[in-house]
């Protein structure tokens, strides 16, 4: 008699298999999107600190964000980028330098991306830093207004130092 499974014993082994692949691939797609998201938030603050202490010693932004910061951004030129999560173009980044006529300091405006529909962006969306940052506001007084102007985004402060 030779041994071996029977058919109705492998049958079970691979409906047991199906029901853990069921019940892991979920959790691992999770985690991956997890991680994405964490990714996505020291991106965006490390791109600020990143352009702060390139304005702080420099006393003026360079021409792109790419000579500014070693984040990865999706254009080579100017001071608009997209960063990427996952591929997609979640979050926009535009960097303004200081408009000495009305007073304004340089800033950097975070937005939502071009491909701010798809769902790893609504998740990176709601982690509360990436939150803070995109509603982020500034205020400053305009040369020769009597009021303060407030606006979206976050101010580039720090004593300019050129050497």
């Amino acid at each position: 008699m030779k041994k071996g499974f029977t058919m109705i014993e492998l049958i079970f082994v691979i409906v047991i298999l199906g029901i853990l692949a069921a019940v892991a691939v979920p959790r691992l797609t999770a985690t991956r999107d997890d991680a994405e998201v964490a990714k996505a938030a020291t991106n965006v603050s490390t791109l600020l600190s990143d352009i702060s202490s390139y304005y702080t010693s420099q006393a003026q932004l360079a021409s792109n964000l790419k000579d500014m910061t070693n984040v990865q951004v999706d254009s080579d030129t100017g001071l608009t980028a997209n960063l990427l999560a996952a591929g997609k173009k979640c979050l926009k980044v535009t960097a303004s330098p200081t408009d000495t006529a009305t007073g304004k300091p340089a800033t950097l405006k975070v937005e939502k991306g071009d491909d701010s529909a798809q769902g790893i962006c609504d998740k990176i969306y709601k982690n509360k830093s990436v939150k803070d940052i995109l509603d982020a506001k500034y205020s400053y007084t305009a040369t020769g207004a009597s009021s303060a102007t407030e606006e979206k985004g976050i101010a580039i402060s720090g004593l300019g130092v050129q050497f």
